[in-house]
């Protein structure tokens, strides 16, 4: 097993229990896969494999055992000849030295993460278009350790087409995930490229499978033998199916252990301390290969039950394990799950420059090359047709699925895409960012094999709200606001106001607090009000934030240079709610503003803040 190997590269340490050789205990055989190389009292555990057991999933049975009841069980055995503990130790040898040289390679990724991370702090061009990928991935609000996996698995896909000369990534479209289980010992687990089916006595077998929306419920068929498994989502999200039926799969049927060899060097010369030399003078040592060993699996026929499947009680499917390892050998986070049922794969883009790429958890809108912001999203299908609906909070988007695979908004309006940029990072190694706002128009979407190198407008951040608020493209008056950063540029440093939302209120801060039934207590600021029922996570937070969002006239996000625009507000006295932090100190400015019809300008910096204690 993969995990097992990977533990075992890891216990370097000396052991008192021979690990990776195989004792035979009342006529079962068994080996220890790892142990605890931290503790090593009796007490302490130790991974054993069973290769004898094959569990229902097609993995081998492990059970955990502590020290002491090893050492007390293992003398009672059939013993381990020299020569398969020789073979055992040469193999731990080979894995400890495969292990430093992958650790070495990821200390190298790391740096190259660090490289391409600086080069977006310091404004310059990325240098290919992977670090390009990785920094609008990671820009997009994606896990960073999510990004660098789709990296490296990119690039192992890549091989795998150099070396099959196949695709080896799934096309664009839709397609399942998750693990369904039901009666009759049934479950399907869908991975990349297929589905893994097995029910009754039967080991996992990998199948292609189909999806179809033409139906009033959409239907997965199954390319089993000796017939096709033609199958019904319902909308409750189970997976249905009729029966009993008959399916051709694969059961295991023993174990091949695995065998070692040595590859003599062939020399010329050979040194007083036993050094071999090839006819070039370079060193050569012999070679030890390692072949592991594998369960042997045989065709078999069998009758199963009528399929009623649910993810509800289902183990974690092996794509879900896959990619969670791979996120927690980055970063230990693992971010959102993978829904489980309808999700989407590739990239889609109009000429326009928006495009729309999947990834399991989210899908990424983009205008663009650069500009880009993830969002849940869920495949709504049923009645002959699917959709699928990204939850962009200020601007949801459908995309209906048509007949050629292309998704369609219903739409050619205007698009803003909430993009962001790298400005720096935090003392912590956190990227910081100023947003980076670009507006598509919207256009039918296709399959592409790349992001839109071009397209797109430069726009303004403008916050979502009712139809009092006043924005660019809805001006209520003839009234604009200017707001400019005071705050001294620090090199290598992102203005002080960078990316900070403004807000231009009706009503004062306190004065909006009390008209929602808010009473602060004397000597307290209203700021310091809200932060302390919002870090406490109390629903008067949500309360505030409606209250604040019912009182505004207009909202804009800062630029880089901290600068801002209100646009087409009416004249009249309104209240600034901004706050920031300067030299370890929380700021705030909200005092009032007069506006008169045309151009008002105001500057920030400490003079007209006030501190926050």
């Amino acid at each position: 097993m993969c995990v097992g190997l990977l533990l075992a590269a890891m216990q370097c340490a000396a052991q008192d229990l021979q690990k990776g050789v195989t004792y035979v205990c009342n006529g079962e055989r068994i080996f220890i896969d790892s142990c605890n190389i931290r503790d090593t009292s009796d007490s302490s555990t130790c991974m054993v494999g069973h290769p004898d057991t094959i569990l229902p999933n097609g993995l081998m049975k492990y059970t955990t055992e502590t020290r002491g009841s090893l050492k007390k069980l293992l003398p009672t055995c059939k013993q381990p000849t020299a020569e398969q503990i020789a073979k055992a130790k040469a193999f731990e040898k080979k894995q400890n030295d495969l292990y430093a040289a992958n650790a070495k390679k990821a200390e190298q990724e790391v740096d190259a993460n660090e490289a391409r991370a600086q080069t977006a702090i310091t404004g310059r061009p990325a240098l290919s278009p992977e670090e390009r990928a990785t920094n609008r991935c990671i820009t997009a609000g994606r896990l960073p350790a999510s990004c660098t996996g789709n990296m490296l698995l990119g690039a192992f896909s890549k091989m795998l087409t150099s070396v099959t000369g196949e695709n080896a990534e799934p096309a664009a479209g839709p397609v399942m995930a998750g693990a369904y289980e039901g009666p009759g010992n049934w479950r399907l687990d869908f991975i990349d490229m297929g589905v893994l089916v097995n029910c009754s006595m039967l080991s996992p077998n990998q199948q292609f499978y189909k999806l179809n929306f033409s139906g009033a419920n959409p239907t997965i068929t199954i390319n089993t033998t000796p017939k096709p498994l033609l199958l019904t989502l319902t909308p409750d999200g189970r997976i249905v199916g009729p029966g009993p039926v008959t399916i051709d799969g694969v059961i295991a049927s023993g174990y091949t252990p695995g065998t070692t060899t040595t590859q003599k060097a062939i020399y010329v010369s050979q040194d007083y301390a036993g050094n071999k030399y090839d006819a070039a003078g370079n060193k050569v040592e012999d070679k030890t290969v390692t072949t592991p060993g594998y369960t042997n699996f045989s065709p078999k026929r069998t009758t199963c039950p009528a399929v009623n499947l649910s993810t509800k009680g289902a183990a974690v499917g092996i794509q879900t394990m896959q990619t969670d390892l791979l996120k927690t050998m980055f970063s230990g986070e693992k971010g959102p799950p993978t829904p489980a049922g309808i999700r989407m794969n590739g990239i889609y883009a109009a000429a326009t420059g928006f495009s729309v790429q999947f990834f399991p958890e989210s899908a990424v809108l983009g205008c663009g090359p650069d500009a880009a912001r993830a969002y849940a999203y869920k495949v709504v299908a049923g009645g002959g047709k699917a959709v699928v609906e990204i939850a962009a909070p200020d601007h949801p988007l459908s995309l209906a699925m048509k007949a050629d695979g292309s998704l369609d908004p219903g739409s050619t309006g205007v698009y803003q895409v909430h993009g962001r940029m790298i400005i720096g990072q935090t003392g912590e190694g956190d990227f910081t960012f100023a947003p980076l706002e670009k507006a598509c128009n919207l256009a039918v979407l296709t399959a592409s094999k790349s992001i839109p190198s071009s397209g797109g407008v430069a726009t303004t951040a403008v916050a979502s709200g009712p139809a009092t608020l006043s924005t660019p493209a809805a001006p209520l008056g003839n009234a604009t606001l200017i707001i400019v950063s005071g705050f001294p540029a620090q090199a290598g440093a992102p203005n002080t106001l960078a990316g900070h939302p403004y807000l231009l209120l009706r009503d004062s801060y306190g004065a909006l607090l009390a008209k929602a039934g808010f009473k602060v207590p004397a000597g307290m600021s209203p700021y310091k009000f809200v932060g302390m029922a919002c870090a406490n996570r109390t629903p008067d937070c949500q309360k505030a934030m409606e209250a604040v969002k019912a009182n505004a006239a207009s909202a804009v996000r800062a630029d880089a240079n901290g600068s801002g625009t209100f646009s087409g507000v009416p004249p009249g006295t309104y209240y600034l709610m901004i706050s920031a932090r300067y030299n370890n100190q929380a700021l705030v400015w909200e005092q009032p503003i007069q506006l008169k019809a045309g151009t008002n300008s105001v500057k920030l910096d400490q003079s007209n803040a006030t501190p926050l204690n």
